[in-house]
C-alpha cells in the first residue's frame, strides 16, 4: 500500500513528456505484462513458481497492484528511456541498473512474505527474467516512442 502512495504521488509529480494516448499505452502495456507474467509462472498451471499475497486466485488488491504498482513502475522505466534518449550501450546499463533495482524490490518483499516461492524458483531466477522482461520492454518502449515520434505527437 505504501508503495502503491508513493508511486501515485510520483507519476503525477513527474512532468508529463509523453501524449495522453501513449501514457494510456505504457501503462496499459506493463500492466498486462504483470498480470501475463504472474499468470503463467505464478499460478498452478502452467507452473507454480511463487505466490504472490495471500491466495493464488485473483483478489481486487491484485488488480491495483497491477493497474497501479506494475504500471507506474513501467512508465518510470519508459520516462528514463525517453528523457534520456538512451542509446544501445547506455540502455544496456539502464535494463541491468532496472532489473537490479526491482530484484531488489523483489528480495524486500519475499523478507516481508509478500511473496514466497515454490518448486524451486530463487531471486537469481527473477535476475534473469527481469533482464529480459526489461530488453523486451525497452524494444517495446523504442517502439512506441518511434511510432509517437513518426506521427508529429513527441
Amino acid at each position: 500500500m505504501i508503495t502503491m502512495i508513493f508511486l501515485v504521488i510520483a507519476f503525477f509529480m513527474l512532468p508529463k513528456i509523453f501524449p495522453t494516448e501513449m501514457t494510456i499505452s505504457i501503462l496499459l502495456y506493463f500492466a498486462v505484462l504483470g498480470l501475463a507474467t504472474d499468470v503463467l509462472i505464478g499460478v498452478d498451471y502452467p507452473f507454480n513458481f511463487y505466490q504472490i499475497m495471500d491466495d493464488s486466485k485473483l483478489e481486487l488488491f491484485d488488480v491495483f497492484i497491477y493497474g497501479v504498482n506494475y504500471s507506474i513502475y513501467g512508465y518510470f522505466f519508459s520516462f528514463l528511456i525517453y528523457k534520456w534518449m538512451i542509446r544501445r550501450g547506455k540502455l544496456l546499463l539502464i535494463i541491468i541498473y532496472w532489473s537490479g533495482q526491482t530484484t531488489l524490490i523483489e528480495w524486500v518483499s519475499v523478507k516481508f512474505h509478500v511473496f514466497s516461492y515454490h518448486n524451486g524458483w530463487y531471486i537469481g531466477y527473477s535476475i534473469i527474467a527481469y533482464l529480459l522482461v526489461f530488453t523486451i520492454s525497452a524494444f517495446v518502449v523504442k517502439v512506441f516512442i518511434h511510432c509517437w515520434k513518426s506521427e508529429n505527437k513527441l
